[in-house]
C-alpha cells in the first residue's frame, strides 16, 4: 500500500508526464481564480471606501448601487467559474480513461486510483491557485481604474488589502478542482480493467442517481415558479429570471450526456445528406457523449445566464416605460440642467407663468434608514406637494389613502413593498437630519420610476435647506400648450434648459435607462463573458486533443485531411448550437415569465415588447467563431495516414 508522501510524489510524476491532458484544466482553474480574486477585490471596495471618515450621503448612496452591482455580478462570476472548473477537470479525468484501465490491468486498486487522481488534482490545483491569485492581486488596481473609466461610478474606488481576495479565491479554487476530480475518481475506480478498455470507444450516457435527483430538483424548482407565476409580482419575477438560468443549466449538465448528443445529432440531421463529414461529426458528437456535453457547458451557461439577463433588463425597462406613460398627466416637461440653486429659481418662474396652470417640480432629499436605533444606510425619498403631484404625476393611492400624507407619513410603491417586506400600516423609522423619525406607511402607490421614487413623504418634514429641486418640472398649461411652450422659452431665455412634450421625454428617460443598463451589464456580465470565451476554446482545445487518436483511425479509414477537418468544425458548430439551442430556450422561457408577471401587474395597460436582438445574436454569433476557430487550431492532420498515439 503505497503512504501518502509517496502518492503525492506519483501525482506529480503523472501530472507532468500528462501535462497536455491537464493542461486544460490549469488555464480553467487559472482563470476561475483570477475571475473571483477580482470579484472579491471589487466586492471588498465598497467597504474601504465607505469606511472613509468624509464619505457624503450621496457617495454612500451610490456606494449602495454599487454593492448591489457587485455582488450580482459576483454571483454570475463565480456560478461560471464553480461551474466551469469542476466540469473541465472531471472531463479531463474522463479523458484518461484507456490509462486508468491500464493501471487496473497491472494491479492497482480502485482506491489507489482515486488517490491518484485526487493527489493530480492537487497538484494542479496548488500551481493554478498561486499563479491566479497573483494575477488578480497585480490586476486589481486596472480593475478598479477600470470601473472608474467606463463610467460606473465616479468615485474613486479603494483597494482592500490583497489578503481577501487570496483568502477566498485560493481555497475556492482548490475544493471546486478537488470536487470535480472526485466525483470523475469515484466513477473511474467503479470501472474493471476490461471495461475500462471498452469504454474508451463509447461512453455512457444514463446519469448516476445522484445527478437524476438534482435534476429532478432543479427542474421541479423551474416547474414550481411557472405554476407560481401568475400570482407573483414583476419584481420577485425579474428576480428570479436573473438567478433561475443558473438552476436550469445545473439540471440540464446533470442529464447532458444523455440528451446533448442526442439534440447534436438532430441538428445534424438536414447536412448529413450532402456532406460526408456532417455525418462524421454527427456519429462523433453521440459516440463521445460526456466531451460532448463538456464542450457545449460553458456556451450554455453563458447563453443562459446572458441571455436572460439581457432580456430580462430590457422587458423591465418596457415595464417602467409603460407605467410612467400611463401615469404621467402633464403634457410638457421642463428640464433645468443648471445647478441647484439656478434650478430652483427656473422652477420658480416656470410656476409664475401666466399660461401655467400647474408646475410641479420635483424635489427630493435623503434620509438614512434606521439600524438598530442609530443612522445606517441613505435612502432617497421624493418630497411632494400632494395637490400638484396628482394633477401633473398621477399621484393616486392603490391601497390605503392619501387623506393621511401629512405629518410623519410616508407613501411607497408596490415594488418597495415587496422588496422591504413593510406593507400598509407599518411603520418605517429612519433618520432625518440627526434625528430620529418613525414614517407611517399611509399608502400604497403604483410604480412610476422616472415620475416618483420609491419612498414619497410631505414637504412639512423637512428643513427647506435639506431639500434639493433636481430640475425636472411637470408642466400642465392653462389652454393651449403649444402657447405655454411658447411663453415658458421667453421665460427660460438664456438659462439651460429643454422643453419636451411629455411622451418625447419619457422616450429620452427610456433611452437613458436602458443606456444605463447597458454599462451595468459591462460589470456584471463582462468578467463572465471573458471568462466563458476563454472556457469555450480551452474545452474545445481539449476535445480535439482527445479525439486525435479517432481521428488517425478516420484517416486509416480512407477520409481525406479536408474531410477530417470540416468534420471536427461540423462537431464544434453541432456542439457549440446544441449549448445555444438549450441557452435559448431558458432564456425564452425567464422572458415569458417576465412578461407574464409585468402583463398581469399592468392590466388594461398596452406594454411594449422591446427584444434586445443585436446583443443576442452577438452572443451567439461570438460563441460559434470561437468554437469554430478553436476546432480548426486544434485538428492537426497528416497526409500519411496513421493511428495517432492516445494522448493520454
Amino acid at each position: 500500500m503505497m503512504r501518502g508522501p509517496t502518492m503525492l510524489a506519483l501525482a506529480r510524476q503523472t501530472v507532468h508526464h500528462s501535462w497536455r491532458g491537464y493542461l486544460g484544466a490549469f488555464v480553467a482553474l487559472l482563470f476561475g481564480v483570477v475571475l473571483i480574486s477580482v470579484t472579491v477585490t471589487l466586492i471588498g471596495s465598497i467597504d474601504a471606501t465607505d469606511g472613509r471618515p468624509d464619505t457624503s450621503a450621496d457617495e454612500r448612496a451610490q456606494l449602495d448601487g454599487l454593492a448591489a452591482m457587485f455582488g450580482m455580478m459576483s454571483t454570475i462570476s463565480a456560478f461560471m467559474a464553480l461551474f466551469v472548473v469542476g466540469s473541465t477537470f472531471g472531463f479531463v479525468v474522463a479523458g484518461r480513461r484507456r490509462e486508468l484501465g491500464l493501471l487496473r490491468l497491472v494491479g492497482a486498486t480502485p482506491r489507489q486510483v482515486r488517490r491518484l487522481l485526487l493527489g493530480e488534482s492537487v497538484v494542479v490545483a496548488a500551481a493554478a491557485t498561486t499563479v491566479g491569485c497573483l494575477l488578480g492581486t497585480v490586476s486589481a488596481p486596472a480593475v478598479l481604474r477600470l470601473v472608474r473609466a467606463i463610467g460606473i461610478t465616479t468615485l474613486d474606488l479603494q483597494a482592500p488589502s490583497p489578503w481577501i481576495a487570496w483568502a477566498v479565491a485560493a481555497p475556492t479554487g482548490a475544493a471546486v478542482a478537488l470536487l470535480g476530480v472526485w466525483r470523475s475518481s469515484r466513477r473511474a475506480a467503479r470501472i474493471t480493467p476490461s471495461a475500462a478498455l471498452r469504454e474508451a470507444a463509447i461512453e455512457p450516457t444514463r446519469p448516476s442517481i445522484v445527478q437524476f435527483a438534482v435534476a429532478t430538483l432543479c427542474f421541479g424548482g423551474l416547474v414550481a415558479t411557472i405554476v407560481a407565476a401568475a400570482d407573483q409580482p414583476p419584481l420577485l419575477s425579474m428576480v428570479a429570471s436573473i438567478l433561475l438560468p443558473e438552476v436550469v443549466v445545473i439540471g440540464l449538465m446533470c442529464v447532458g450526456p444523455a440528451v446533448i448528443p442526442r439534440l447534436a445529432a438532430l441538428l445534424a440531421r438536414p447536412f448529413i445528406g450532402w456532406d460526408v463529414a456532417a455525418r462524421m461529426a454527427r456519429d462523433e458528437v453521440r459516440a463521445a457523449a460526456r466531451t460532448t456535453a463538456a464542450v457545449a457547458a460553458p456556451v450554455l451557461a453563458i447563453s443562459a445566464i446572458a441571455g436572460s439577463l439581457l432580456l430580462t433588463l430590457s422587458l423591465t425597462a418596457d415595464w417602467a416605460t409603460a407605467q410612467n406613460r400611463a401615469r404621467l398627466h402633464a403634457p410638457l416637461v421642463v428640464e433645468v440642467g443648471s445647478p441647484a440653486a439656478a434650478a430652483s429659481i427656473a422652477a420658480s418662474s416656470i410656476a409664475a407663468d401666466r399660461t401655467v396652470a400647474t408646475a410641479d417640480v420635483r424635489r427630493q432629499a435623503m434620509v438614512q434608514r434606521d439600524e438598530d436605533g442609530r443612522p445606517g444606510e441613505p435612502d432617497r425619498v421624493e418630497i411632494v406637494d400632494l395637490a400638484t403631484a396628482s394633477t401633473a404625476r398621477g399621484l393616486v393611492a392603490t391601497r390605503g389613502t392619501l387623506d393621511d400624507f401629512h405629518g410623519n407619513a410616508v407613501a411607497v410603491t408596490a415594488t418597495w413593498v415587496t422588496d422591504a417586506g413593510i406593507d400598509l400600516g407599518g411603520t418605517l423609522p429612519v433618520w432625518i437630519d440627526g434625528e430620529r423619525v418613525p414614517l407611517r406607511v399611509v399608502a400604497v402607490l403604483p410604480d412610476a420610476p422616472a415620475l416618483y421614487a420609491e419612498l414619497v413623504v410631505p414637504a412639512e418634514l423637512f428643513p427647506p435647506a435639506s431639500v434639493q429641486t433636481t430640475g425636472t418640472v411637470f408642466v400642465v398649461p392653462r389652454t393651449d400648450a403649444t402657447a405655454t411652450r411658447e411663453s415658458l422659452r421667453r421665460t427660460l431665455a438664456g438659462a439651460d434648459s429643454r422643453i419636451l412634450d411629455s411622451g418625447d421625454w419619457i422616450d429620452a428617460t427610456a433611452a437613458q435607462t436602458r443606456q444605463s443598463n447597458n454599462v451595468g451589464l459591462i460589470i456584471l456580465l463582462g468578467p463572465a463573458g471573458l471568462y466563458a470565451a476563454i472556457a469555450m476554446v480551452n474545452a474545445t482545445l481539449i476535445g480535439a486533443a482527445q479525439r486525435r487518436r479517432q481521428r488517425g483511425l478516420i484517416q486509416l479509414l480512407g477520409a481525406s485531411p479536408d474531410q477530417v477537418r470540416r468534420a471536427g468544425i461540423w462537431q464544434a458548430a453541432l456542439v457549440c448550437g446544441t449549448g445555444l439551442l438549450l441557452g435559448s430556450g431558458t432564456m425564452a422561457l425567464m422572458g415569458w415569465l417576465v412578461r407574464r408577471a409585468v402583463t398581469a401587474d399592468l392590466a388594461g395597460i398596452a406594454v411594449p415588447i422591446t427584444i434586445p436582438w443585436l446583443p443576442l445574436l452577438g452572443i451567439g454569433v461570438t460563441c460559434l467563431l470561437l468554437t469554430a476557430a478553436a476546432a480548426t487550431a486544434g485538428i492537426r492532420t497528416r497526409k500519411t495516414p496513421h493511428l495517432a498515439d492516445d494522448p493520454a
